[in-house]
């Protein structure tokens, strides 16, 4: 990769950050013109209880279009990079697919949309990138097992992946300043892999990426002045998932999907997890009712479960942005190496610490099994398993 294009990405990354920068003061504007307010939670300062406030969120309008400019311009001082790595099909696969999720969110974000409208659009952008652009799963390498050709389940896997990493991103957004500090700690990782595959034009949208969130994090950081909304974490989650579905074309067999799933292991393993433990926690429900409660809201997130351990929110941000840093170093140590085994037990070892930070580990989810058919059971660990509101017996949130 010639300097001239490390350039163009430090300048797509300045572009992308000042517009974003610039516009959301004028989104806190019209959010409060049109009412698209979220009421935060109660907050303590220094001791002092005051009330919850009401914060603008459209902020992913401002992220959207700072992304936006910085890859339409610099579509047009270089175009020969994007034409060459990616044909003008799969820029209109993309572009369109990528619109189709903000617009489903920014519609969220206006006037509420069901979590099945959402899917429904989430399906069709995710199936317009696989189908159009091309970009799918083809491989997946397995201990004992070797290679594994998943030959026509790849855009199947590859569709469901995108629309997983979409979702993790979003549910991701839960505190000031996590969602955006993450997906810049991601997006930089990514980035860091596109530069070593010389996969220029994806690098320049990831350099756009990063722009964009630490331009919006400046706004979203406690107090959070404007929440990025449905509008900027579907979109980029979708983002997220559609370009590593690229990346993986050029990576080796052995390290096609661990990348990914090694950058993306903060958000993706903790909603996996809260997606079991509801299931699990089911009670008495019909299967139909354990899966549905599986995409139910609740406060059993990561960051919920810390929240009953840690009294400053801001304390638990930095701990998560350090835990998906060191996540994302794994995940380019085994991009470089290109040593699957290595892959493997990294992917564990996220797992364990996720399962370790949620407070549930192996001998808690032999619990939550048990305790779906016995409820006195479920009393004798209700001292130290937490519920899923996410809180502790006699532990407030702050």
């Amino acid at each position: 990769m010639t300097d001239h294009l490390l350039l163009l990405i430090a300048v797509a990354a300045l572009l992308a950050g000042v517009v974003t920068s610039l516009l959301v003061p004028v989104m806190v504007r019209v959010a409060r013109l049109v009412r698209v307010m979220r009421v935060g939670r109660r907050e303590a300062i220094e001791g002092r209880e005051v009330e919850a406030r009401e914060i603008p969120r459209l902020g992913g309008v401002a992220m959207f279009a700072g992304v936006a400019v910085a890859c339409g311009a610099g579509a047009v001082v270089r175009w020969e990079v994007w034409s060459r790595v990616m044909a003008p099909g799969t820029v209109l696969a993309l572009a369109l697919g990528t619109l189709l999720v903000f617009l489903v969110g920014v519609a969220d974000d206006l006037v509420g949309a069901r979590p099945w409208q959402k899917f429904v659009v989430q399906l069709l952008a995710a199936w317009i990138v696989v189908a159009g652009a091309g970009w799918s799963f083809h491989h997946l390498r397995l201990p004992l097992l070797g290679q594994i050709d998943l030959g026509l389940f790849g855009p199947l896997v590859s569709i469901l992946w995108v629309i997983g990493v979409t979702n993790a991103i979003n549910l991701l957004d839960g505190l000031d300043g996590l969602a955006g500090g993450v997906a810049a700690i991601i997006a930089i990782s990514l980035l860091a892999y596109a530069i070593f595959q010389d996969n220029q034009a994806t690098a320049i949208l990831l350099a756009a990426v990063i722009g964009a969130c630490l331009g919006f994090l400046g706004h979203n950081w406690e107090p959070a002045k404007i929440f990025m909304g449905d509008s900027g974490s579907l979109t980029l989650g979708f983002l997220f998932g559609v370009l590593t579905l690229h990346s993986s074309l050029k990576a080796p067999a052995a390290v096609a999907i661990l990348v990914p799933i090694l950058a993306l292991g903060l958000p993706v393993l903790d909603t996996l997890l809260v997606m079991a433990v509801r299931f699990l926690e089911g009670g008495d429900r019909s299967l139909s009712g354990r899966f549905l409660r599986m995409f139910s809201g609740d406060r059993s997130h990561l960051h919920h479960r810390l929240g009953g351990l840690v009294r400053r929110r801001r304390r638990i941000v930095l701990v998560l942005w350090l835990t998906a840093a060191i996540f994302c170093a794994g995940a380019l140590a085994v991009a470089l190496s290109g040593a699957g085994e290595l892959g493997l037990a990294l992917l564990l070892v996220e797992l364990l610490v996720v399962l370790a930070m949620r407070g549930l580990g192996l001998p808690a989810v032999a619990g939550a099994l048990a305790a779906a058919r016995h409820s006195e059971l479920r009393r004798r660990f209700a001292d130290w398993w937490p519920d899923s509101s996410g809180t502790r017996p006699g532990v407030t949130l702050p």
